[in-house]
């Protein structure tokens, strides 16, 4: 995944709406949800909440308690 798409899956398993992510890096809600299609694609799951349930047991390998 692109540095980018990192950001974005941060933000998403922080809770953040897609205008909220577009705001905060200050690009436009096309531009996140591209990058959303892109990263659900590479983590092969198909909905937001497969990809913070992956993104939690990513955390739990790099020895983060979550």
């Amino acid at each position: 995944m692109t540095q980018r798409e990192w950001q974005v899956l941060g933000l998403i398993y922080s809770g953040y709406s897609n205008e909220q992510i577009a705001g905060e890096l200050e690009v436009a809600a096309t531009t996140i949800k591209t990058h959303i299609r892109n990263l659900y694609q590479k983590l092969g799951v198909a909905h937001r909440q497969a990809a913070v349930q992956h993104a939690q047991k990513l955390l739990k390998m790099m020895g983060y308690g979550v």
